[in-house]
């Protein structure tokens, strides 16, 4: 019995390691920053965000075909896209500083302005030899008493310039700033239309 033991346990440790190591990847945004407001805003802001369960997980994922999405077991994001773009979207609200609070919240106070997220694609897909990366969201601004400012779709695709998950990470890096950039350009003029 022992020697059987001891058999199994050599066979998992063997089998420990040889399991690929798991790779870890972040996106980089080199924002600009809005020129300083002279003091803050008056409002605050809550940003909820939805999303497929899959964008939940810090899993990378991968579009086989219009039917099928590949989940990476031993590749994944710091953090889950979902969180990803959580936190990019409160930094760049609380970096414009025309807003005195910004929330990430599942419910809107009374007297909050509202950033609704409905997070679509955060994924790569390759069709031929090409590979994409792909951002898909839904944004909605809503004024304290529940008037939408604005809304707008973003669908960002990158060329890559390979299938890696790096080439992944710079990609969707690039089209998240560009949609971030837009969204917060955009919400400064709906703002500028509202009695702010």
């Amino acid at each position: 019995m022992r020697k059987w033991l001891t058999l199994l346990l050599l066979f998992l440790y063997i089998g420990a390691c040889t399991m690929p190591e798991t790779k870890i990847y972040s996106l980089y945004l080199p924002m600009e920053r809005e020129r300083p407001i002279p003091s803050k805003g008056d409002a605050s802001i809550v940003i909820v965000i939805n999303s497929p369960r899959h964008l939940t997980q810090p899993y990378i994922v991968s579009k086989k075909s219009p039917y099928q999405f590949e989940i990476s077991k031993y590749s994944k994001w710091e953090t889950s896209p979902n969180e990803i773009i959580l936190r990019v979207f409160k930094d760049t609200l609380s970096s414009d500083q025309r807003f005195k609070e910004v929330r990430v919240m599942n419910i809107v106070p009374n007297g909050f302005y509202s950033l609704k997220i409905d997070l679509k694609r955060f994924e790569r897909f390759d069709t031929g030899n090409d590979s994409f990366g792909e951002l898909a969201l839904d944004v909605q601004l809503s004024s304290h008493d529940g008037k939408v400012l604005y809304q707008q779709n973003i669908s960002k695709t990158i060329k890559l310039d390979d299938r890696s998950f790096l080439s992944l990470a710079k990609g969707l890096s690039r089209a998240l700033a560009e949609g971030v950039e837009e969204v917060r350009d955009n919400i400064n003029r709906s703002l500028k239309t509202e009695k702010f």
